[in-house]
């Protein structure tokens, strides 16, 4: 039904954080689950000629990092007050716009609602033009939110709502209908983007403490295996315990000893969905991670994961991935 050829609809539900890395267009994305509890997130996804339309919810906390192939434009249909872009603040009326080759660095706080709108080719030109100078000036800073005007930003997103309630959960859209549905949503998403004005709209994280969580984070993932207390990642940043307490809490919501936590143990669910049933492989994945106590281990993984390190090791032969 995915084919890029066939206009369609179609709804998943996923139980897993890293299925969703999957079923991304022209987004090569890295999510971490960053609360504890099984996950849980569904999808909707509309297809209209060169237009790419997804309602994505979930119950967790999720840091979604990447790059984009393509223009995409995102909206938070709900919950908006505490998720972070690149670091800063988003309002309800704000809208998230990653241009080809740029980073995708977002932050959800659990129980979100979010709408991703990617254009290709022939589609963002005309997004483009239909946007004007106002729109381009906007997107000459997309590591800010961009600022919409409220009541353009509710409209549009009313819109979505009618159009994802239109549809049944699978089906192909006939061409005529797809060629005015995608004619429709770029007119609708520039004027949306139009509206308002392109300046910042001070929203921003104090960019010391961005630079305090950009050196922790590319500290810890040159080996996140490593153990690393508080103390130490303080000397990386350069910086005093609360500063650094401060800067992780602002941009990902919790604390530097939970964030590297929680690294740690989705790299060890990752390794063990794509692991084989050799009950050992639990222990040596583990270790590989930096886990040297199992029992504590297996009562993180379950807290995290809501599952034994041992259910996720079988549940990856008797599930077919996405």
């Amino acid at each position: 039904m995915n084919s890029s050829n066939q206009n369609y609809v179609r709804s998943i539900v996923l139980k897993d954080a890293l299925d969703l890395e999957q079923i991304a267009r022209g987004v090569n994305m890295d999510i971490t689950q960053l609360d504890s509890g099984p996950f849980e997130c569904k999808i909707v996804q509309l297809k209209a000629g060169n237009v790419l339309a997804s309602l994505i919810s979930s119950n967790r906390r999720l840091r979604v990092r990447g790059d984009v192939s393509f223009l995409t434009i995102s909206l938070l249909a709900s919950n908006a007050g505490s998720a972070k872009w690149r670091g800063n603040r988003v309002n309800a009326h704000d809208a998230l716009a990653a241009k080809p080759g740029e980073a995708f660095d977002l932050v959800m706080p659990p129980n979100f609602e979010l709408i991703c709108i990617s254009t290709v080719g022939n589609a963002e030109f005309v997004l483009r033009n239909l946007g004007g100078p106002v729109f381009a000036e906007k997107l000459a800073n997309t590591g800010d939110p961009i600022s919409c005007a409220p009541n353009s930003m509710r409209q549009m997103k009313s819109w979505l709502s009618d159009c994802f309630a239109d549809f049944k959960d699978e089906m192909i859209i006939p061409y005529k209908q797809s060629r005015e549905l995608e004619r429709e949503f770029i007119r609708r998403l520039a004027s949306c983007l139009r509206a308002g004005t392109p300046s910042g709209n001070g929203k921003r994280l104090a960019p010391g403490r961005v630079a305090v969580v950009q050196r922790v984070e590319e500290h810890l993932l040159g080996d996140i295996a490593i153990p690393q207390s508080i103390n130490d990642l303080c000397a990386v940043a350069g910086t005093s315990r609360r500063t650094l307490e401060y800067a992780f809490k602002d941009y990902f919501g919790t604390s530097p000893k939970k964030f590297v936590k929680a690294l740690r143990l989705n790299a060890a669910h990752g390794d063990l969905l794509r692991g084989d049933r050799d009950s050992e492989l639990v222990v040596e994945i583990a270790s590989g991670w930096g886990f040297s106590h199992m029992g504590q281990f297996s009562i993180d993984y379950r807290h995290m994961f809501g599952e034994t390190p041992g259910a996720t090791l079988r549940r990856s032969h008797a599930t077919v991935r996405v």
